[in-house]
């Protein structure tokens, strides 16, 4: 009965040497056919470390095959494929994170461009609306006297409010505050500030060119709430 299982053992020997004399050529096709597969999907650009080694992998069960180094061969060829599958993971991945990336960037381009749309719209039907205020205004015929000629009275026009203002050089935010197409108050910049906090970190720092919101939606309320928080913060000389 020993003499029977040392022959199986002896077989089974001889099976398994027989096994790693020959070359994995099946092995080596798969390999290959991963690191091209991989390759083929732009790895060597998202996954370049992983796909490096993949590549580096391969070749070297290459060589060991031509020394008719078997055994280290179909080792090398393991780590060839699954450097090659997570290089081809990672590419997958990353191109989906760079496609979600441009997506996003785009909606942001198309929203920015209704937005300027819109502006232009608006604009655009601003002076639509002056242009038709001109055309109503007639001019009041003057009063001639026998000896004295009267002047007509000067034509008091009010203010266009705005609903945004564009920083210049020297401004601040009470300065913007008492423009008369702004609030004509000095003493109502904290209404600016809390309107555009997005852009402005410090009420006392404000830079040229930026374009600030002006709310037009406040209660008395809150404008006498405003006014009282100036004159406590007294960040602006002189207000009143």
């Amino acid at each position: 009965m020993q003499m029977f299982q040392r022959l199986l053992l002896i077989i089974a020997l001889i099976i398994l040497v027989s096994a790693c004399a020959k070359p994995p050529v099946e092995s080596l096709d798969d390999a290959r056919s991963s690191v091209a597969r991989a390759y083929a999907v732009g790895a060597a650009q998202y996954a370049p470390g992983e796909f490096q080694l993949a590549n580096s992998a391969l070749q070297a069960a290459e060589l060991q095959v031509e020394k008719r180094e078997y055994s280290k061969a179909v080792r090398t060829l393991e780590l060839a494929q699954r450097y090659s599958r997570e290089a081809l993971s990672l590419t997958i991945e990353r191109k989906e994170q760079q496609a979600a990336e441009q997506k996003k960037i785009a909606e942001e381009q198309r929203l920015a461009e209704l937005a300027r749309q819109r502006e232009l719209k608006r604009q655009s039907e601003l002076k639509k609306q002056q242009e038709r205020k001109k055309k109503l205004v007639k001019p009041e015929p003057k009063k001639v006297a026998p000896v004295v000629v009267k002047k007509a009275p000067p034509v008091v026009v009010e203010p266009e409010l705005v609903d945004h203002v564009e920083v210049r050089a020297g401004d601040n935010l009470a300065t913007i505050a008492a423009r008369p197409e702004v609030y004509e108050d000095a003493l109502l910049w904290p209404l600016i500030y809390k309107a555009n906090r997005d852009q402005i970190k410090d009420p006392k720092e404000i830079f040229s060119g930026q374009s600030l919101m002006i709310p037009r939606d406040k209660s008395r309320d809150e404008a006498e709430a405003a006014r009282q928080e100036a004159r406590e913060l007294n960040l602006f000389q002189p207000l009143d």
